[in-house]
């Protein structure tokens, strides 16, 4: 074939899937967009289902009904589309219950650890403790929190730390000597 006819074969093509996409353009996305709320989503199979016309250019203009082909096309795409995306929120599910399962853990080790503390130390102690070291609270904020001055709040906080580990050495001493 030369160079000519190629040529015009080619801008037939191209009048053919412009002239096949304008009349085609709002039948499949009002389809599409009954399949779905997500427009964004819409428009990607829309530009997905396009390119694919495109390509298959010279199918579609053999093919008996080019319009049934689009739709067909488009419902497969946004059909694959839903599915993939119904599948990455399946995985994204899965990895929100190990998350919350890693959550629930965490929260029963802190109120061990946290009834731990209130065995060995006052109230007062312990909330001090927990605030300085567990939500990062400055001494001036705990000094405003307990309204005492921020040298006090240091010494509380000593003691208490001094307590626990007076307390915790004995408990683990106790431990051994008894085999545990």
């Amino acid at each position: 074939m030369s160079a000519e006819g190629d040529g015009r074969l080619r801008f037939h093509q191209k009048e053919f899937i412009e002239k096949l996409i304008d009349e085609m353009e709002q039948t499949v996305a009002k389809m599409l967009s009954k399949m779905t709320n997500d427009y964004s989503l819409v428009e990607d199979v829309m530009i997905s289902v396009w390119t694919l016309a495109c390509q298959k250019v010279e199918i579609l203009e053999r093919h008996e009904n080019p319009q049934g082909w689009i739709m067909k096309a488009a419902k497969y795409k946004m059909l694959k589309a839903l599915e993939d995306r119904n599948h990455i929120s399946e995985r994204e599910l899965l990895v929100l219950e190990k998350i919350e399962g890693y959550l629930i853990e965490e929260v029963e080790m802190q109120i061990e650890w946290i009834d731990m503390l209130k065995s060995y130390l006052s109230q007062d102690e312990c909330t001090a403790l927990i605030l300085k070291f567990c939500y990062n609270v400055s001494y001036a904020e705990l000094a405003e929190y307990f309204h005492i001055n921020e040298a006090a709040v240091r010494k509380r906080v000593s003691r208490a730390l001094r307590k626990l580990k007076v307390e915790m050495s004995g408990e683990r001493y106790n431990r051994e000597r008894r085999g545990i």
